[in-house]
């Protein structure tokens, strides 16, 4: 197999048969290349030789034009609310993160888009890891075949709310959605896929103007904006009123629906009688649904609010008039729950050692 060949899980089908033509593959068979690529996504196989329903020959002439490594599964997390967590080892050693979680009778696959992120957020463990690399397409495409494989299930959701942030990989992560919504292979539409970004506004704006398909959630953390500075560095590279005036952007394209804000509930912080006044002042220009996350401690600085008084907050929102969700995280007690992927790779005293969070 030439070194430049072109890996199997990163094609669409049009593509895949394009390039099986150019190299002759398509002499053992017209169909052939679209079968070993439908083959490949639904079964999970980690190697060409394993196709099934293609024989021996046909499946060593696919190995000579085609790569094929997926992502190793290496360690597998189940919690008891039936989500599971994966650990996966790409070709360069890499390790990632995947959650599979069920939701009512489905199932969906939170997905990473890098390996590591360099945004470093105070409630997300993946910041404290730095950035190692961007994934590949087949490499985001893979955590989908071999979790479905593992676990014996079809995914009908996606959420890019994993390690990474996808709008600083959006051709992979966009081409890999392209992957996921072939007819021919996993079927699963886009509006059934969710991108959250903690605010990249250039490519928010992209986003907006290319009127993609797949549903674009933000990362608000807190609407005092000198709260959300302390939280999220990436305000420092884009003021907070033009994040919130690329969301308008955004929301403008989205036909009068709600545009979902997510927003991380943090006692002493971010629970405020200020918090709901910056909510009234700063959100205004198109309709939104806040998601309050709880916060799952990464940060010893940051404490987690209880279930009460996330509740006596959201109250004090109602008068305003807008739909307040709050979010179930699922496998927080295996490090699955949100802002936790990549806690399980960081060691405690590499925690212990963030500084303290300004008040």
């Amino acid at each position: 197999m030439p070194a430049s060949s072109p890996h199997l899980l990163g094609l669409r089908c049009p593509e895949v048969i394009a390039h099986a033509q150019a190299a002759g593959l398509c002499e053992l068979g017209r169909e052939l290349p679209a079968m070993a690529w439908r083959a490949a996504l639904l079964s999970g196989v980690e190697s060409l030789s394993d196709l099934p329903g293609i024989n021996a020959r046909k499946s060593a002439a696919v190995a000579q034009v085609f790569a094929h490594r997926p992502p190793e599964i290496v360690t597998v997390h189940p919690s008891w609310d039936k989500s599971v967590r994966y650990a996966l080892r790409l070709a360069d050693g890499a390790i990632i993160e995947a959650v599979l979680i069920p939701h009512h009778g489905l199932w969906s696959v939170c997905l990473s888009s890098q390996a590591g992120c360099a945004l470093a957020c105070r409630f997300c463990a993946t910041g404290r890891l730095g950035l190692q690399r961007n994934l590949e397409i087949h490499e985001i495409v893979g955590q989908v075949t071999q979790i479905q494989r593992h676990a014996g299930v079809r995914v009908s959701d996606l959420v890019f709310m994993g390690m990474g942030e996808p709008l600083q990989n959006e051709a992979a992560v966009y081409g890999a959605c392209a992957v996921f919504s072939e007819p021919m292979g996993l079927q699963i539409s886009p509006k059934r896929m969710v991108i959250s970004t903690a605010g990249i506004v250039p490519a928010i704006e992209r986003y907006a103007a290319a009127q993609h398909k797949m549903k674009l959630v933000f990362s608000l953390g807190s609407a005092v904006p000198e709260k959300r500075a302390r939280l999220m560095p990436i305000q420092s590279v884009w003021s907070f009123e033009r994040f919130i005036e690329s969301i308008r952007t955004y929301a403008a394209t989205q036909r009068g629906k709600h545009v979902t804000l997510e927003y991380i509930a943090i006692r002493n912080l971010t629970l405020g009688d200020d918090d709901v006044e910056a909510i009234r002042t700063h959100l205004t220009g198109f309709r939104f649904i806040l998601n309050i996350i709880p916060l799952n401690p990464v940060d010893p600085a940051l404490e987690a609010p209880t279930r009460e008084e996330v509740h006596a907050w959201s109250q004090k929102l109602r008068p305003l008039g807008f739909p307040i969700k709050v979010r179930r995280s699922s496998g927080r007690d295996q490090f699955a729950a949100c802002g936790q992927l990549g806690r399980s790779l960081l060691a405690d005293e590499h925690l212990a050692s963030v500084p303290t969070l300004g008040r």
